[in-house]
């Protein structure tokens, strides 16, 4: 199976994309493989890796493995998804949008993976979908998350880099308020982001309006921590406003409303944490390889 990626910075995209890299690599019965856009920057996760071929030759491969814009790498290669079978992950609500060019490559044939049930929602409604579409929810190895810290270094941690302006709002508030508020802002590495959301025992997470899978939240409550998120549509099949989560809307006085409302009441606080662990529990890595590698066997050379 040959892979295709323009990397310029980790994002949650690509992080994704390297898990079904290791899917497939873990697999006897397929080989994976993976050319760089020469624009790529060095520090990919895939640099050195055995796997790296320095030319893209889509004529060659068995299987090929698109996600995002990856299909620009075909355009001197017309109609080959008629000839090499093609999968495709799919992981945001902005590829059912008309103005997007996400939304030009639907009709190309194609096995579509998406991350989230919201996200084949929107897939299907739009009509012009050429090939199968599955859900494979996106999961998490559960091996690589730190432990909590014995004494919390704040009271909460905010994620905020996608929201920048109203993190910086409301981390003001929280902290005029008496609150010890941990702000992220900046982009940070893997691990130094999900080490500073376990030292505070409540995690409020800024997410897009709209997101495929918003897998921050998800990993917060994998680390027992209480999680505040509001609705970004790939977020509902585990964010549950009152059971697993608080999903207050958007803005500044119900977020820190919120707030108060998890650090008052204990026993919410213990109630939100313990299903939110066990839901988190339905989303381990090795359901989501099991998941992929069941669907590869029906794909592809046999």
């Amino acid at each position: 199976m040959l892979f295709y990626r323009d990397y310029s910075a980790f994002s949650g995209g690509h992080l994704k994309v390297w898990d079904y890299f290791q899917h497939v690599r873990s697999s006897d019965r397929h080989r994976a493989e993976i050319f760089l856009d020469p624009a790529s920057a060095p520090a990919s996760p895939w640099q050195g890796d055995p796997g790296l071929v320095d030319r893209y030759d889509p004529e060659g491969a068995d299987i090929l493995f698109l996600a995002g814009t990856d299909w620009t790498a075909l355009a001197a290669h017309p109609g080959i998804e008629e000839r090499i079978p093609v999968v495709n992950l799919v992981q945001g609500l902005r590829h059912a949008r008309p103005e997007t060019p996400h939304f030009g490559f639907l009709s190309r044939p194609a096995t579509r993976i998406c991350v989230s049930p919201a996200v084949a929602e929107a897939l299907r409604a739009t009509g012009i979908c050429n090939g199968p579409i599955h859900v494979i929810p996106n999961g998490i190895d559960f091996d690589l998350l730190p432990e909590g810290t014995a004494a919390a270094s704040a009271d909460l941690f905010l994620g905020g880099a996608k929201q920048p302006q109203l993190a910086r709002a409301l981390a003001a508030r929280l902290q005029a308020e008496g609150y010890r508020v941990d702000l992220q802002i900046e982009p940070l590495p893997r691990q130094d982001y999900l080490a500073r959301m376990a030292g505070a025992p409540i995690a409020l997470l800024l997410p897009f309006a709209e997101e495929g899978f918003y897998l921050p939240a998800l990993e917060a409550m994998a680390l027992g921590r209480v999680v505040i998120c509001p609705d970004c549509g790939g977020n509902r099949s585990f964010c549950i406003d009152g059971e697993t989560a608080l999903m207050p809307p958007a803005a500044l006085a119900p977020l820190a409303q919120a707030v108060a409302e998890a650090s008052r009441s204990p026993g919410l606080a213990q109630a939100l944490r313990q299903r939110a662990r066990e839901i988190s529990k339905m989303h381990d890595i090795r359901t989501e390889r099991a998941a992929f590698l069941d669907l590869l066997r029906h794909i592809g050379p046999q």
